[in-house]
């Protein structure tokens, strides 16, 4: 048990808190949800738009789009929809990484004289 001398010299690391740290987590954060913004906004152009090659007929007794042009059209927009997925992780896990940093600028990990890997 330490005694009360013994705990007042331990260095008090849980109120200093690191300005420049914060700002830069709050600065990656906000990178990952501008990153998720611009994500949702090119998937609702790519939604609300029709797939080129894919758009219907309008006049009666126009010719269908050959099956060659189906099928480009198909692979271009399940490229569009992979890349919009990575985009989406990218996205998040930088905004995650933001909010991790953040929060461990305010609650600095504690340091733990009973490790589990000292043998005892």
């Amino acid at each position: 048990m330490p005694t009360p001398s013994t705990l007042s010299t331990q260095p008090q690391s849980h109120s200093v808190h690191d300005l420049s740290g914060r700002l830069v987590s709050l600065l990656v954060f906000l990178i990952g949800v501008a990153m998720l913004v611009f994500v949702f906004i090119i998937a609702l152009h790519l939604f609300e738009a029709p797939v080129p090659g894919l758009d219907l007929p309008v006049k009666t007794g126009a010719p269908a789009p050959p099956a060659v042009n189906i099928g480009a059209s198909l692979a271009v927009f399940a490229r569009s929809l992979l890349l919009l997925g990575v985009m989406t992780l990218a996205g998040s896990l930088i905004a995650s990484k933001g909010a991790h940093l953040y929060f461990g600028t305010i609650y600095p990990p504690r340091e733990n004289s009973n490790s589990a890997t000292s043998g005892k």
